[in-house]
């Protein structure tokens, strides 16, 4: 009887485990690279922008909702209403986010480029965001 309530125990955990495995956490602490306080955040078809502001620079991540986990070309770039745009070093396939990318923020609105694919290399996400965080 104790081991089939173990049993059970673990399988209840196991499951739990599981079940959570493909979800895309919110956006955290560290806030992926980024410095300063959550400002903004917009969903998107392929997952959701999160931006911050540190006093200077406002600094976006692009997380991932849509094929959370596997290994997918996506692609994220901030620009201020300058006409200044982040760095664009974070293209490539991603598990789970692309980003950071930051840019000069004092005095300007932010808007953020994304660009996401499927497995197959099939375009899910080629948008811009609204112009937001104007500081």
């Amino acid at each position: 009887m104790k081991i089939r309530k173990a049993m059970a125990g673990l399988l209840v955990a196991g499951l739990a485990a599981v079940g959570t495995a493909a979800t895309a956490p919110a956006a955290h602490a560290d806030g992926y690279g980024c410095a300063g306080s959550l400002v903004w955040s917009h969903t998107m078809t392929a997952g959701t922008v999160y931006t911050y502001f540190d006093g200077t620079n406002n600094c976006s991540v692009f997380v991932k909702s849509t094929y959370y986990g596997t290994p997918t070309t996506v692609e994220l770039q901030i620009e201020n209403n300058a006409g200044q745009w982040g760095n664009l070093d974070n293209h490539g396939p991603y598990k789970y986010y692309a980003g950071p990318s930051r840019v000069y923020g004092v005095g300007h609105c932010v808007r953020e480029f994304i660009y996401a694919e499927n497995p197959s290399g099939g375009a899910i996400e080629n948008d811009y965001t609204d112009w937001h965080s104007c500081n």
